[in-house]
Protein backbone atom coordinates (compact mmCIF):
# COMPACT_ATOMS: atom_id res chain seq x y z
CA UNK A 1 0.00 0.00 0.00
CA UNK A 2 0.91 3.47 -0.31
CA UNK A 3 0.74 6.70 1.38
CA UNK A 4 -0.77 9.78 0.37
CA UNK A 5 -3.42 11.83 0.86
CA UNK A 6 -5.98 12.72 -2.09
CA UNK A 7 -8.17 15.85 -2.78
CA UNK A 8 -10.42 15.97 -5.69
CA UNK A 9 -10.76 18.70 -7.59
CA UNK A 10 -13.75 19.21 -10.05
CA UNK A 11 -13.29 22.85 -12.29
CA UNK A 12 -16.47 23.57 -14.32
CA UNK A 13 -16.36 19.66 -15.45
CA UNK A 14 -18.98 17.95 -17.38
CA UNK A 15 -19.50 14.77 -16.18
CA UNK A 16 -18.11 11.99 -17.81
CA UNK A 17 -20.71 8.91 -18.21
CA UNK A 18 -20.39 5.11 -19.43
CA UNK A 19 -23.95 4.71 -20.70
CA UNK A 20 -24.99 1.28 -22.11
CA UNK A 21 -28.15 -0.67 -22.01
CA UNK A 22 -29.78 2.23 -20.51
CA UNK A 23 -27.86 2.25 -17.61
CA UNK A 24 -25.73 5.29 -16.72
CA UNK A 25 -21.92 4.36 -14.95
CA UNK A 26 -20.62 8.09 -13.90
CA UNK A 27 -16.94 7.70 -14.13
CA UNK A 28 -16.84 11.33 -11.35
CA UNK A 29 -18.77 8.90 -8.95
CA UNK A 30 -16.56 6.07 -9.74
CA UNK A 31 -13.16 8.13 -8.77
CA UNK A 32 -14.58 9.51 -5.93
CA UNK A 33 -15.49 5.65 -4.52
CA UNK A 34 -11.51 4.84 -5.84
CA UNK A 35 -10.26 7.75 -4.05
CA UNK A 36 -12.04 7.06 -0.92
CA UNK A 37 -11.54 2.76 -0.88
CA UNK A 38 -7.83 3.72 -1.49
CA UNK A 39 -7.55 5.79 2.03
CA UNK A 40 -9.32 3.27 4.03
CA UNK A 41 -7.20 0.78 2.23
CA UNK A 42 -3.88 2.33 3.62
CA UNK A 43 -4.73 2.76 6.80
CA UNK A 44 -3.08 0.79 9.81
CA UNK A 45 -5.79 1.72 12.04
CA UNK A 46 -8.86 3.98 13.14
CA UNK A 47 -11.63 4.90 15.33
CA UNK A 48 -15.14 6.19 13.63
CA UNK A 49 -18.76 6.43 15.40
CA UNK A 50 -21.63 5.27 13.51
CA UNK A 51 -25.04 6.23 14.46
CA UNK A 52 -27.53 4.04 12.35
CA UNK A 53 -31.48 4.08 11.80
CA UNK A 54 -33.05 0.82 10.18
CA UNK A 55 -36.72 -0.26 9.81
CA UNK A 56 -37.67 -4.01 11.06
CA UNK A 57 -40.98 -4.65 9.82
CA UNK A 58 -44.02 -4.83 12.65
CA UNK A 59 -47.18 -7.37 11.10
CA UNK A 60 -49.31 -4.25 13.40
CA UNK A 61 -47.64 -1.30 12.75
CA UNK A 62 -45.35 -1.95 9.49
CA UNK A 63 -42.00 -0.61 9.39
CA UNK A 64 -40.60 0.45 12.69
CA UNK A 65 -37.69 2.50 12.95
CA UNK A 66 -34.50 1.64 15.29
CA UNK A 67 -31.58 3.12 15.97
CA UNK A 68 -28.45 2.41 17.37
CA UNK A 69 -25.01 3.75 18.18
CA UNK A 70 -21.00 1.47 17.71
CA UNK A 71 -17.76 2.96 18.30
CA UNK A 72 -15.96 0.88 16.24
CA UNK A 73 -11.99 0.81 16.73
CA UNK A 74 -9.93 -1.35 13.97
CA UNK A 75 -6.55 -2.16 13.61
CA UNK A 76 -5.10 -4.01 11.02
CA UNK A 77 -5.42 -7.14 9.88
CA UNK A 78 -6.31 -8.78 12.83
CA UNK A 79 -8.21 -6.59 15.47
CA UNK A 80 -11.52 -4.90 15.89
CA UNK A 81 -13.23 -3.41 18.79
CA UNK A 82 -16.96 -2.21 18.76
CA UNK A 83 -19.38 -1.05 21.55
CA UNK A 84 -22.89 -0.48 20.54
CA UNK A 85 -25.79 0.90 22.60
CA UNK A 86 -29.51 0.89 20.92
CA UNK A 87 -32.81 -0.63 20.33
CA UNK A 88 -31.09 -4.14 20.38
CA UNK A 89 -29.27 -3.53 23.87
CA UNK A 90 -25.60 -2.54 25.31
CA UNK A 91 -23.37 -4.92 23.69
CA UNK A 92 -19.64 -4.97 22.93
CA UNK A 93 -17.35 -7.24 20.48
CA UNK A 94 -13.52 -8.28 20.89
CA UNK A 95 -11.72 -10.00 18.06
CA UNK A 96 -7.88 -10.72 18.81
CA UNK A 97 -7.27 -12.26 15.39
CA UNK A 98 -8.16 -15.97 17.07
CA UNK A 99 -11.51 -15.65 18.60
CA UNK A 100 -14.81 -12.95 18.49
CA UNK A 101 -15.76 -12.42 22.28
CA UNK A 102 -19.32 -11.27 22.50
CA UNK A 103 -20.58 -9.52 25.71
CA UNK A 104 -23.94 -8.46 26.50
CA UNK A 105 -23.47 -5.59 29.73
CA UNK A 106 -27.55 -5.80 30.24
CA UNK A 107 -27.44 -9.54 30.42
CA UNK A 108 -23.83 -10.05 32.08
CA UNK A 109 -23.48 -13.00 29.28
CA UNK A 110 -20.77 -13.42 26.91
CA UNK A 111 -20.02 -15.68 24.15
CA UNK A 112 -16.13 -16.84 22.93
CA UNK A 113 -16.47 -17.90 19.27
CA UNK A 114 -13.55 -19.18 17.70
CA UNK A 115 -12.64 -17.21 13.80
CA UNK A 116 -10.01 -17.40 10.76
CA UNK A 117 -7.05 -15.05 11.49
CA UNK A 118 -7.69 -12.06 9.40
CA UNK A 119 -10.36 -9.39 9.93
CA UNK A 120 -12.37 -9.28 6.55
CA UNK A 121 -12.40 -13.45 6.97
CA UNK A 122 -13.58 -12.97 10.26
CA UNK A 123 -16.55 -10.47 9.35
CA UNK A 124 -17.85 -12.96 6.55
CA UNK A 125 -17.77 -16.09 8.44
CA UNK A 126 -19.15 -14.66 11.45
CA UNK A 127 -22.50 -13.16 9.47
CA UNK A 128 -22.85 -16.43 7.53
CA UNK A 129 -22.37 -18.42 10.61
CA UNK A 130 -24.47 -16.57 13.27
CA UNK A 131 -25.64 -13.13 11.63
CA UNK A 132 -23.63 -10.65 13.33
CA UNK A 133 -23.83 -7.39 11.39
CA UNK A 134 -21.04 -5.16 11.60
CA UNK A 135 -21.24 -1.19 11.07
CA UNK A 136 -20.04 -0.26 7.49
CA UNK A 137 -18.06 -3.31 7.22
CA UNK A 138 -18.30 -3.28 3.46
CA UNK A 139 -16.43 -0.05 2.84
CA UNK A 140 -13.68 -1.77 4.50
CA UNK A 141 -13.43 -4.79 1.94
CA UNK A 142 -10.67 -3.77 -0.51
CA UNK A 143 -12.97 -4.90 -3.42
CA UNK A 144 -15.21 -2.18 -2.45
CA UNK A 145 -16.21 -0.18 -5.52
CA UNK A 146 -15.53 -3.32 -8.04
CA UNK A 147 -18.90 -5.24 -5.69
CA UNK A 148 -20.69 -2.02 -6.32
CA UNK A 149 -19.72 -1.74 -10.29
CA UNK A 150 -20.56 -5.42 -10.57
CA UNK A 151 -24.33 -5.50 -9.31
CA UNK A 152 -25.03 -1.60 -10.33
CA UNK A 153 -27.12 -0.46 -12.79
CA UNK A 154 -26.69 3.00 -12.06
CA UNK A 155 -24.08 5.25 -10.36
CA UNK A 156 -24.12 8.90 -10.69
CA UNK A 157 -22.16 11.95 -8.87
CA UNK A 158 -25.04 14.35 -7.58
CA UNK A 159 -22.84 17.20 -6.85
CA UNK A 160 -21.65 18.35 -3.59
CA UNK A 161 -23.98 18.96 -0.17
CA UNK A 162 -23.56 19.62 3.45
CA UNK A 163 -23.55 16.58 6.24
CA UNK A 164 -22.98 18.33 9.78
CA UNK A 165 -21.00 20.89 8.62
CA UNK A 166 -18.72 19.36 6.84
CA UNK A 167 -18.90 19.58 2.66
CA UNK A 168 -19.11 16.35 0.57
CA UNK A 169 -19.80 14.75 -2.46
CA UNK A 170 -23.00 13.22 -3.24
CA UNK A 171 -23.22 9.79 -5.16
CA UNK A 172 -26.10 7.93 -5.89
CA UNK A 173 -26.50 4.44 -7.63
CA UNK A 174 -29.58 1.44 -8.16
CA UNK A 175 -28.44 -2.14 -7.77
CA UNK A 176 -30.54 -5.52 -8.53
CA UNK A 177 -32.69 -5.24 -5.11
CA UNK A 178 -31.32 -1.84 -3.56
CA UNK A 179 -31.22 1.69 -4.11
CA UNK A 180 -28.15 3.60 -2.04
CA UNK A 181 -26.69 7.31 -1.57
CA UNK A 182 -23.19 7.78 -0.34
CA UNK A 183 -21.79 11.11 1.18
CA UNK A 184 -18.30 11.13 0.47
CA UNK A 185 -15.84 13.96 2.46
CA UNK A 186 -14.57 16.30 0.36
CA UNK A 187 -11.03 16.69 2.09
CA UNK A 188 -7.87 15.72 2.49
CA UNK A 189 -9.34 12.05 3.54
CA UNK A 190 -12.18 11.30 1.13
CA UNK A 191 -14.00 9.32 4.11
CA UNK A 192 -17.89 8.30 3.97
CA UNK A 193 -19.93 10.66 6.27
CA UNK A 194 -23.55 9.52 5.88
CA UNK A 195 -25.29 5.99 3.47
CA UNK A 196 -28.33 5.40 3.23
CA UNK A 197 -29.76 2.11 1.59
CA UNK A 198 -33.40 1.09 0.69
CA UNK A 199 -34.00 -2.64 -0.08
CA UNK A 200 -36.33 -2.34 -2.93
CA UNK A 201 -37.11 -6.37 -2.83
CA UNK A 202 -37.68 -6.56 0.61
CA UNK A 203 -41.70 -5.98 1.92
CA UNK A 204 -42.45 -2.19 1.97
CA UNK A 205 -38.90 -1.20 0.97
CA UNK A 206 -37.07 -1.02 4.36
CA UNK A 207 -34.22 1.43 4.90
CA UNK A 208 -31.21 1.54 6.72
CA UNK A 209 -29.11 5.02 7.29
CA UNK A 210 -25.73 5.57 9.13
CA UNK A 211 -24.27 9.00 9.89
CA UNK A 212 -20.44 8.13 10.26
CA UNK A 213 -18.67 10.71 12.44
CA UNK A 214 -15.36 11.48 14.71
CA UNK A 215 -13.42 9.66 11.81
CA UNK A 216 -9.57 9.18 13.84
CA UNK A 217 -6.62 7.55 11.53
CA UNK A 218 -4.15 5.74 12.11
CA UNK A 219 -4.80 6.27 15.80
CA UNK A 220 -2.20 4.35 18.66
CA UNK A 221 -4.85 1.52 20.14
CA UNK A 222 -3.26 -0.22 23.25
CA UNK A 223 -3.29 -4.22 22.48
CA UNK A 224 -5.63 -4.64 25.71
CA UNK A 225 -8.54 -2.83 24.00
CA UNK A 226 -8.94 -6.10 21.95
CA UNK A 227 -8.79 -8.74 24.77
CA UNK A 228 -11.82 -9.24 26.61
CA UNK A 229 -11.50 -10.51 30.12
CA UNK A 230 -15.19 -11.40 31.66
CA UNK A 231 -16.67 -9.43 34.19
CA UNK A 232 -17.59 -10.81 37.77
CA UNK A 233 -20.14 -13.03 37.77
CA UNK A 234 -20.53 -12.82 34.21
CA UNK A 235 -22.00 -16.21 32.59
CA UNK A 236 -20.85 -18.09 29.49
CA UNK A 237 -23.07 -19.07 26.96
CA UNK A 238 -23.08 -20.71 23.63
CA UNK A 239 -24.00 -18.61 21.05
CA UNK A 240 -26.27 -19.98 18.45
CA UNK A 241 -25.53 -20.05 14.82
CA UNK A 242 -28.26 -19.49 11.98
CA UNK A 243 -28.25 -23.18 10.92
CA UNK A 244 -29.52 -23.83 14.74
CA UNK A 245 -32.19 -21.60 14.50
CA UNK A 246 -34.02 -22.87 11.24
Amino acid sequence: MYKRFFVIVLICAATTQIQAQSSIIDTVAVSILDKMSAMIGDLSSCSVTVNSNYDIRSERLGLVKHSNVQHLYMQGPDKMYIQSTGDKGSRSFYYDGKTLSYYSLDRNQYSVIPTPPTLLEMIDTMNKAYGIEFPSADFFYPTFVDDLLADSKNLIFLGTTTVNGKECFHIAGTATDKTYQFWISNDAYTLPVKVVIVYTKKDMNPQYEAILTDWQINPNLPPSLFTFNPPPKARKIKMASLSRKK
